[in-house]
């Protein structure tokens, strides 16, 4: 057990996940702006409508598929290894690839999926709770204690 950790490094991790909202801000923010700079554009309205229309199309489309792909459960262990329970309250055995971002308020992962495909988790700071998501940043930045 390490001196700063209260929690052994190969002990379990099972994360309670919830829909961040750090990310939406970023993704209604950065919706936001692209709205403001179609209006300042040197265009017809039509041509400026059919773009801020364009824009609101992709705010709903990328909120949808946040909202599909933020996972219910991230969990674990040295006996199972990843597991991801997803939106619709499925179990995946998952493996997690070695590159991830792991900033101090985002995480971003990357893992192959059953039918191994390969997906993206994002997770900001306010998805779980503080010891988990600092937990879990250990384990994608030092990889999973070997047995």
């Amino acid at each position: 057990m390490s001196a700063v950790s209260s929690t052994p490094y190969g002990a379990p991790l099972d994360l309670a996940i919830r829909p961040s909202r750090f990310i939406a801000t970023l993704v209604c923010g950065m919706h936001l702006v692209a709205v403001v700079v179609c209006t300042q554009l040197p265009l017809s309205l039509d041509y400026r409508a059919a773009l801020i229309l364009a824009v609101l199309g992709s705010f709903m489309w990328n909120s949808f598929l946040y909202m599909r792909r933020v996972p219910r459960r991230l969990s674990w262990s040295s006996e199972q290894g990843w597991r991801l329970i997803d939106h619709e309250h499925v179990s995946h055995d998952v493996d997690i690839l070695p590159e991830a971002y792991v900033g101090p308020w985002l995480v971003i992962a990357h893992y192959l999926d059953g039918r191994r495909r390969r997906r993206t988790l994002m997770l900001g700071r306010d998805s779980t709770s503080a010891d988990g998501f600092r937990r879990l940043k250990v384990l994608l930045r030092y990889g999973v204690p070997k047995q």
